[in-house]
């Protein structure tokens, strides 16, 4: 007897809460619709978030999505009469997102089949047409939060912006949808909020997105492998690289250096030099080649066939940096080269030094004080110049150069 009197406590005391939680709701329900504040709504019914049995109602999510989009709508009354208050629109593209995702979990738990296998909605219909109702919105909303540097905010936006386009529920209820051109190209400012938040797997994911959807512009290229790059994702990098340098190859030849560079890196020397001799063979004036081809023969440690390649670079392009750079480079490794094969007797290493190592040196000079002119960025530069100089006996000209790196 006092078994069956201790479970029908229990189920009176499991029967008390849900209904305490009910009222919960209920009181939600009325503050909403007594026009109160989202926010006051969503700390009303919180505790119904938790308890197990009204966490599955779809009426637990509906009522505070409904306060938040009725509060965005007020907002936007407001906005309309020059009355909205300073950060308003920050306020909205919250309150819109806020009603988005309460939303979302509402029609999901509203077409839940019964035990008999037939769905009966209540709110679907009501959210369908609100969200999607507001599918504008959500781009403004984005554009919002990134003039209010809430980069992470704004791809948030641009997500359930592209969300709401992709979905079979809302999307065959946007009267005019944006074609896939226009939404590739909100994918990539999507992707760069992402990239402006640190968040840089969210902008690789985002990059894809608007190149599945077409936009495959060159800037797309560029920032996706800078962000492939910090992530050390050298697979993506090449995979972008090999695209760019298809589609944008003959403006610049910065995708064909990544190709190259991943070969480097996976020391298959062949491979690189069979596509920069290629890549030569169609167009025999560019520097750019010859230089790649010189980087190539220095990581094979192969100093004068890299000294060849540069020079070539130099007599195609007088004007590059790193091609000047690299050419005096080279030239410094060749006179250290020869100063360890100096003779020792006293008389010849004078000899030698003055007609061999000097002139080098001195070489080496006139190419990397043009490639630090040319790029007062180039430390690299500076660097072998103060060697060079020192080497040439030259005081002056290494406190000069250390004084230009202080600067």
């Amino acid at each position: 007897m006092k078994k069956h009197l201790a479970l029908a406590a229990a189920i009176l005391l499991g029967s008390f809460a849900l209904s305490a939680q009910m009222q919960v709701v209920k009181d939600a329900e009325r503050a909403l619709k007594d026009g109160k504040d989202p926010q006051e709504v969503m700390t009303i019914i919180a505790p119904a978030f938790e308890n197990p049995e009204t966490a599955q109602l779809a009426q637990t999510y509906f009522i505070p999505g409904k306060a938040f989009f009725q509060y965005y709508d007020q907002l936007l009354g407001y906005k309309q009469f020059n009355k909205l208050p300073e950060g308003g629109e920050v306020v909205m593209a919250q309150s819109l997102l806020m009603g988005y995702g309460l939303y979302n979990q509402a029609i999901s738990l509203d077409s839940v089949p019964d035990s008999k296998g037939k769905i009966k909605t209540k709110y679907s219909k009501e959210i369908v047409n609100t969200i999607a109702g507001h599918f504008t919105d959500y781009n403004q909303a984005a554009i919002d939060l990134w003039e209010a540097r809430d980069f992470n905010g704004a791809y948030q936006a641009w997500e359930v912006f592209l969300a709401i386009a992709e979905s079979p529920v809302y999307g065959p209820k946007i009267p005019n949808m944006p074609a896939d051109s226009t939404l590739g190209e909100i994918a990539y400012n999507q992707a760069l909020a992402a990239w402006q938040a640190d968040s840089l797997q969210n902008a690789v994911k985002a990059f894809t997105r608007a190149k599945a959807k077409g936009y495959n512009k060159k800037q797309l290229y560029d920032y996706a492998i800078a962000v492939a790059s910090n992530l050390g994702d050298q697979e993506l990098v090449f995979s972008l690289a090999c695209e760019g340098q298809q589609l944008y190859g003959h403006e610049e030849n910065n995708y064909f250096g990544y190709i190259i560079n991943y070969y480097l890196q996976k020391n298959e020397f062949d491979r690189a030099f069979a596509i920069i001799d290629e890549a030569i063979a169609g167009d025999p004036n560019n520097a750019q080649y010859y230089f790649i081809k010189g980087i190539l023969f220095d990581n094979q440690g192969k100093l004068p066939e890299a000294e060849e390649m540069f020079y070539k670079a130099v007599e195609l392009n007088p004007n590059d940096s790193q091609i000047l750079y690299n050419y005096g480079r080279c030239l410094c490794n060749k006179a250290y080269a020869a100063s360890d094969a100096a003779p020792t007797d006293p008389d010849q290493s004078e000899q030698y030094y003055n007609q061999v190592i000097v002139p080098l040196f001195k070489q080496a000079v006139d190419y990397l004080e043009r490639a630090w002119e040319i790029d007062n960025d180039n430390i690299d530069a500076l660097n072998y110049l103060s060697n060079a100089y020192y080497n040439l006996h030259d005081e002056k000209m290494v406190e000069d150069v250390e004084a230009r790196k202080s600067r």
